[in-house]
């Protein structure tokens, strides 16, 4: 059986340093679980813009 390559993805890019200190980070500034720091890790990488952020203008 392999696994679904999304999964590897997510899993791969959060096993980095970086990736381990913004998740406890987050959890610390934020008071999250960890599961949703690393989703907010996984949107930020993947550019997703998050719903409370201020809007850019050009």
């Amino acid at each position: 059986m392999s696994p679904d390559s999304e999964t590897v993805d997510h899993a791969r890019a959060l096993c980095s340093p970086v990736a381990v200190a913004f998740v406890r980070i987050v959890m610390t500034c934020r008071g999250v679980s960890e599961a949703r720091a690393r989703q907010i890790y996984l949107d930020y990488i993947n550019g997703v813009q998050p719903e409370h952020a201020p809007v850019a203008f050009d």
